[in-house]
C-alpha cells in the first residue's frame, strides 16, 4: 500500500487517529447547559454543523491563518451555535476551547498504536498534519501513542488550512523531501486526499464509516477502512 519511495507517513488528526470523547455535539450541549437552560441537542448539532461548514469552508481556506485568527474562527462557531446567549464569546467559549485542548477529551483509535509501531519498524518517520492550532501539540505530546510522531504540523503553524495549496507546500518545505517521499492518510477526500494528490504526494483515504462502500472510489484514490490495511 505504501509506495516504496515514501519516507514520511503523515496522518490527519480528527477522524483519522483521534476522535472526540464525548462527541462534539455532547460536549457543546454539556458545556452550553452550564449557561443556557433547556438546550435541544439536535438543534445544537444542526447549528454547529451549519456554522462550522461556513466558517471553515474551502473558500475561506484560501485566506492565510494564524493562531489568533483560528481562535477568532472558533469564537464565531460558538457564537453561531448559541445565538441565544449574548456572552457566548466569553466564558462559554473559553470553557469549550479549554475542553478541546485537554488530551483527555480525545480518544485514540484502537488501530493507531500497532500502525505506528509497524511504520517505525520499517525505518519510516511519522507526522500528524491537521487543520488545528497549538492545542494539537499538547494533545500529541501527552499521549503515549501519538507522541511517537516525529512531526506535528497544524494550520495555525503553517499559515494555511487544508485544502489550500499552502498547507501541503509548507509541510514539504519543512521536511525537505520530494513529493513522492510523502504520504498523507486522512478521512476526508476533499480536505485530505485531494490536496495531497495535488501536491504530488501519495494519498490514502481511511473510510472508517465505510461511506465509500456504496459508491465507486474516485479514480487514483486508495481506500482503506482500518489502518491495518496500510501493510
Amino acid at each position: 500500500m505504501l509506495a516504496e519511495s515514501v519516507q514520511v507517513v503523515l496522518f490527519d488528526a480528527v477522524g483519522t487517529v483521534i476522535y472526540p470523547q464525548p462527541s462534539i455535539a455532547d460536549a457543546y450541549v454539556d458545556i452550553g447547559s452550564r449557561f443556557i437552560e433547556d438546550l435541544d441537542p439536535d438543534e445544537v448539532l444542526r447549528r454547529f454543523k451549519l456554522v462550522f461548514s461556513r466558517v471553515f469552508s474551502a473558500e475561506n481556506a484560501q485566506s492565510p491563518v494564524t493562531e489568533s485568527s483560528t481562535v477568532e474562527s472558533w469564537r464565531q462557531v460558538v457564537e453561531g451555535t448559541f445565538p441565544e446567549f449574548e456572552d457566548a464569546e466569553g466564558a462559554l467559549f473559553q470553557q469549550l476551547w479549554d475542553h478541546f485542548a485537554d488530551s483527555r477529551s480525545w480518544g485514540v483509535y484502537d488501530d493507531v498504536a500497532e500502525c505506528f509501531t509497524r511504520i517505525r519498524s520499517q525505518g519510516l518517520q511519522i507526522g500528524i498534519a491537521s487543520n488545528f492550532d497549538s492545542r494539537l501539540e499538547r494533545i500529541v505530546n501527552l499521549d503515549p501513542v501519538l507522541r511517537q510522531a516525529e512531526y506535528v504540523f497544524h494550520s495555525a503553524q503553517l499559515g494555511w488550512n487544508k485544502p489550500a495549496v499552502g498547507f501541503c507546500d509548507g509541510i514539504g518545505k519543512r521536511l525537505g523531501l520530494q513529493p513522492n517521499q510523502i504520504v498523507l492518510v486522512g478521512d476526508r477526500l476533499d480536505n485530505d486526499i485531494q490536496p495531497a494528490l495535488a501536491a504530488g504526494w501519495q494519498g490514502i483515504w481511511i473510510d472508517r464509516e465505510e461511506v465509500g462502500s456504496a459508491a465507486p472510489v474516485p479514480k487514483g484514490v486508495q481506500r482503506i477502512v482500518t489502518l491495518n490495511e496500510l501493510f
